[in-house]
């Protein structure tokens, strides 16, 4: 069963990674009676978007105390809660508690890996991308609060630290192709994060996560001519085809499972 603020984890628990709840709706008091002891295992999930949908996010929650409350005649639960692991949503159904009532939503999820969280490179990337752009004019000191993400934009060219998976669509979890590793990219604009992941679209079309990648050092030397077009002619035929490519039963490297083109 899934429970939901409609926002983000991290912007609800406090800086431990903890949540108190007082759960009185009729169809949370009876997510708390499926899930507590004895019926239950203390686990339920969190939603980070309402309505909750296939391919959205959430956050497998554990309750660490709680005790149950009767207050004008009507039964609550209070909880602490603690995230134990994320997860993404693969199909949801609404259970109906109350006629007229809001309903229960409950889901099937899949666990996430600690090394999807970020679709594959995980914290490294997200902590270079994140860190502050050096103002050339004052010193080195930080370039007005801006980060190493906030510099990439259309025609910014980017060189794949990693062999990184290229998606239809900054929205898509379909792969339709891959660059290889130390192959250059093109930005057709600036990143921006997608149910957590910093995606920036590319040329001649598609998106790839910009964790895989860091900025092109003229240095590193300079990949020919013909292995660029290599690259950009197998995005665009890849993403032209009608059945991309499918690996149903299994978890890509980068956290997105492909196969599917729905949402975000």
């Amino acid at each position: 069963p899934l429970f939901s603020l409609g926002k983000p984890w991290q912007s609800v628990c406090d800086s431990e990674g903890a949540l108190s709840l007082r759960l009185f709706e009729p169809r949370y008091v009876k997510l708390a009676q499926r899930v507590l002891p004895p019926a239950g295992s203390g686990k339920f999930g969190y939603a980070e978007k309402y309505p909750p949908h296939a391919g959205a996010s959430g956050m497998l929650v554990q309750i660490e105390q709680f005790r149950w409350e009767l207050a004008q005649q009507q039964k609550q639960a209070l909880l602490v809660t603690r995230a134990a692991r994320r997860f993404r949503i693969l199909g949801v159904r609404k259970d109906e508690v109350k006629p007229g009532a809001p309903p229960l939503y409950v889901a099937d999820v899949q666990l996430l890996e600690e090394r999807d969280l970020a679709r594959g490179p995980g914290a490294e990337g997200l902590q270079y991308w994140s860190r502050p752009l050096p103002d050339e004019d004052e010193g080195g000191d930080a370039r007005g609060g801006k980060t190493r993400a906030d510099s990439v934009n259309a025609g910014t060219t980017l060189v794949a630290r990693y062999g990184a998976p290229v998606f239809e669509s900054p929205e898509s979890w379909q792969v339709a192709t891959s660059v290889p590793e130390g192959m250059p990219v093109v930005a057709a604009g600036p990143p921006r994060v997608v149910e957590g992941y910093l995606m920036v679209p590319i040329l001649p079309s598609g998106a790839v996560e910009l964790t895989y990648f860091r900025e092109f050092a003229a240095e590193a030397g300079i990949p020919s001519e013909e292995d660029l077009k290599a690259v950009l002619l197998n995005i665009g035929k890849d993403l032209a085809r009608e059945d991309p490519p499918r690996e149903d039963g299994g978890t890509l490297s980068t956290g997105r499972k492909s196969g599917r083109r729905r949402r975000r």
